[in-house]
């Protein structure tokens, strides 16, 4: 080998480890999405009853969607609007070093800290004694998180914005007074933005050990895909054994989302360059265009089934509960690919998660009324899944709110529920080929929601 051959293969080396760096990284986003971040489709009243009860309480449109046999009870049309906005906080307390052992720089941002609003809307019609028709608007899952690019952890994650709608339409068939059935078919637009930023010299150094300083020629990688529609189904039944007491149970299928998009990568026109050699370089690497390409993963929302109990102890006093359960075992890998290239496949390892909780109403008079509720809603991810874009664990819930009615026609509703989460552990490493950087430490996690529901009754 000759003196200037040496250069020429180390900057080889270098070149394919950027390469397999942004091949791994495209990955690695997508997988943290298929963490915790499930919304509960209800109104404000459902918000301030810990989302205890369902559809059960009297007339409440969101049966359309969460269970429609609720719908068969309805004397009358009704359509409901509501917006609600959600704060979640997770404040990292601990430390991340590079492949040296120095502590990465940067700031410690929370990610998190502001109120993102999304939108519910149902309508239910009553087309005779036995027969209901209802629709809804949904939003299902819904995630944003937004960190500095340059804070410390950032070669975990900076900025994730992800979100489910459902559109549905329903029906419901009275079998007999104290029974019903419903079913509903639903699409859902799903959409992801996943960004994130590498250490191409770290990884050089992890894997070839090449004295190369880490944290100085960061890349930046972001990744955006959606799927305009896929389709799915949801259906339930209610009973009413006594004049007092109502039960429900409904089940929604898992929905198969197919994300597809582009990827692109920031950095210097060099950097760029050194994408295009790698598969020369390693004919078992796949193609990655500097310029960007196209990306696709599998992104499947899971199937959940909920059973929920309402009882009217009189005219003023009711509670519910409800035992909800969510499929998040069928995660088992992820698989991306580009140009009909498979890019990485990654095992995933979450499990199922339940939520628990009871509520009920205190009607005060006529016009007012008071909601509240408690509830424990379990997380799905793991030690291996938990990352700085979904650092979530299980959770305490407390809801309170009150109903306002105006007239016949006309009512509203108030809700606020805090989200007590349990510190969340993160013990992470970086492969090699991304920089072999490490996060110790934990989440200091809360969430506050607040809603506000319009009813109108026909």
């Amino acid at each position: 080998m000759t003196h200037h051959s040496k250069p020429r293969m180390t900057r080889r080396r270098q070149h394919a480890a950027l390469a397999i760096a942004v091949v791994s990284a495209l990955a690695l986003p997508v997988v943290a999405q298929a963490g915790a971040f499930q919304l509960p489709t209800d109104n404000a009243a459902g918000w301030a009853h810990a989302n205890a009860g369902g559809s059960l309480f009297p007339d409440d449109p969101t049966a359309a969607y969460n269970n429609p046999a609720a719908m068969s009870f309805f004397s009358a049309p009704v359509f409901q609007g509501t917006l609600t906005e959600i704060r979640p906080q997770g404040q990292f307390t601990g430390q991340t070093l590079d492949v040296d052992g120095n502590p990465t720089t940067g700031g410690n941002p929370n990610g998190f800290g502001k109120f993102v609003p999304f939108p519910n809307a149902g309508w239910v019609v009553p087309v005779n004694d036995w027969l209901a028709l209802g629709g809804a608007l949904a939003v299902p899952y819904g995630l944003e998180s937004k960190y500095n690019p340059q804070w410390r952890g950032r070669y975990f994650g900076t900025e994730t914005d992800l979100q489910s709608v459902n559109i549905s339409l329903s029906a419901a068939f009275k079998v007999s007074d104290k029974f019903s059935l419903g079913v509903g078919v639903l699409g859902q637009r799903t959409k992801a933005e996943l960004n994130t930023m590498l250490d191409p010299n770290g990884a050089a150094k992890a894997i070839f050990g090449l004295p190369l300083p880490p944290q100085q020629d960061d890349e930046q990688l972001n990744v955006n895909v959606k799927r305009k529609f896929s389709f799915g189904y949801f259906g339930g039944f209610v009973y009413k054994p006594t004049d007092q007491d109502t039960f429900g149970m409904s089940y929604h299928s898992r929905v198969k989302n197919n994300l597809s998009g582009s990827y692109a990568v920031y950095g210097s026109a060099a950097g760029k360059q050194l994408l295009a050699l790698a598969p020369v370089l390693d004919p078992s690497l796949p193609t990655i265009n500097p310029n960007g390409a196209s990306a696709s993963a599998q992104f499947d929302t899971p199937a959940f089934a909920s059973a929920d109990w309402l009882h009217a102890f009189n005219d003023r006093l009711s509670i519910a509960g409800t035992i909800k359960w969510t499929q998040w075992s069928t995660f088992k890998d992820l698989v991306l690919m580009s140009n009909g290239q498979q890019l990485l496949a990654l095992p995933e390892e979450f499990k199922d998660s339940y939520l628990f909780a009871v509520g009920g109403d205190y009607k005060l008079t006529d016009q007012w009324t008071l909601h509240g509720g408690i509830g424990y809603d379990e997380t799905p991810s793991n030690i291996i899944s938990r990352d700085p874009r979904v650092p979530d664990n299980a959770r305490k819930l407390l809801g309170i709110g009150f109903g306002y009615k105006l007239n016949q026609h006309v009512s509203f509703d108030l809700g606020y529920q805090h989200q007590f989460v349990s510190n969340a552990p993160v013990h992470l490493t970086n492969q090699a080929i991304l920089g072999a950087q490490t996060m110790n430490g934990y989440f200091a996690d809360s969430g506050d929601v607040v809603s506000m529901t319009g009813t109108y009754h026909f």
